[in-house]
């Protein structure tokens, strides 16, 4: 992969890190390790008898792995409830599974969100490792599976977060643009908003939304492909092109309430938040599709801040 790729898939997935709790989050933490190692096993619940405290090991080497993964964890109750489980997971898991495979390695695995562990979380996990010495204790948060994820193999990479966008958008094919303007007619029509008749120098726009060069890079390419995209405007009236256009601008509202600006790459992750939500089957096909539609509502202030417009910025 190029540097490109890796910094596409890395956003990619931290979108993925950011809408996953609970059991998506589960899944998707087993997904990356079981690519990363061939040992890792899944525990599925069975019955009354759950897991027996465990979410996946290493029998090998006694690595073993719970996982919490709330909405916030930065919420009070949150923060109980995160101690409570991670005190009752390990007397639980020490219970069925140590005398039959000693554990020697324990993580408990939490999906922070990037921000980072409440001090109570990480002082409890170190408590424990005092109380038992021979087992490696420790926390295993977000960054973690994306170090794990970014070494993996380009084919496992792909398979997790779907096919990565890139720089060559060599046609528009208008049987996968009409999939996906289908794809999007289907939601129930819940959002609105007016339309802008300015039209700001497509660059500026770019600095001034934060966004990088790579992403700059898909949507320069992409508008060289808006005149063809026009022309199919023209033979379909202007219905599919607004209609297009509140839900393109409905899922970069929805991108702002995900992602927060406090997040790195805030406004990468929005972008790639609209095009993965966009893409119908994350075929390298569609993506190049969805871009030019992108592309288009970018330039028309549809997608995207507009320079000025909120902040009072003056662009002349």
């Amino acid at each position: 992969m190029n540097t490109s790729e890796k910094y596409i898939a890395r956003i990619m997935f931290q979108i993925k890190i950011h809408s996953s709790d609970g059991q998506l989050y589960e899944n998707l933490f087993s997904k990356v390790m079981i690519k990363h190692n061939s040992n890792f096993r899944m525990i599925k619940p069975y019955g009354n008898i759950g897991d027996r405290k465990n979410d996946g090991f290493d029998k090998k080497k006694g690595i073993y792995y719970q996982v919490f993964a709330p909405e916030n964890i930065e919420k009070a109750r949150t923060i109980s409830d995160a101690v409570g489980k991670l005190k009752e997971d390990f007397e639980g898991l020490k219970k069925h599974w140590h005398s039959i495979c000693p554990i020697k390695e324990f993580y408990y695995v939490i999906n922070d969100k990037y921000k980072g562990l409440p001090p109570r979380v990480e002082q409890e996990i170190i408590i424990l490792g005092n109380q038992n010495a021979d087992v490696i204790c420790d926390s295993f948060c977000s960054n973690n599976l994306e170090s794990i994820f970014m070494e993996l193999e380009k084919d496992d990479i792909t398979d997790i977060v779907g096919m990565l966008p890139t720089e060559d958008i060599s046609f528009l094919n208008f049987d996968i643009l009409n999939q996906a303007v289908e794809y999007l007619m289907h939601s129930e029509r819940d959002f609105s908003l007016d339309t802008f008749v300015e039209n700001p120098d497509f660059e500026y726009k770019i600095v001034f939304n934060k966004l990088s060069h790579q992403v700059a890079n898909l949507l320069n390419v992409a508008s060289y492909q808006t005149g063809d995209l026009e022309t199919y405007f023209e033979n379909t009236g202007e219905y599919v092109k607004n209609e297009l256009k509140m839900r393109f601008a409905k899922l970069y509202k929805e991108s702002k309430e995900v992602i927060s600006e406090k997040d790195s790459n805030y406004a990468d992750q929005r972008f790639f938040y609209i095009l993965n939500n966009a893409s119908p089957n994350g075929k390298k096909a569609v993506k190049d599709a969805v871009l030019v539609l992108m592309s288009f509502y970018f330039e028309a202030c549809d997608i995207f801040e507009k320079p000025g417009e909120l902040t009072g910025v003056n662009t002349v």
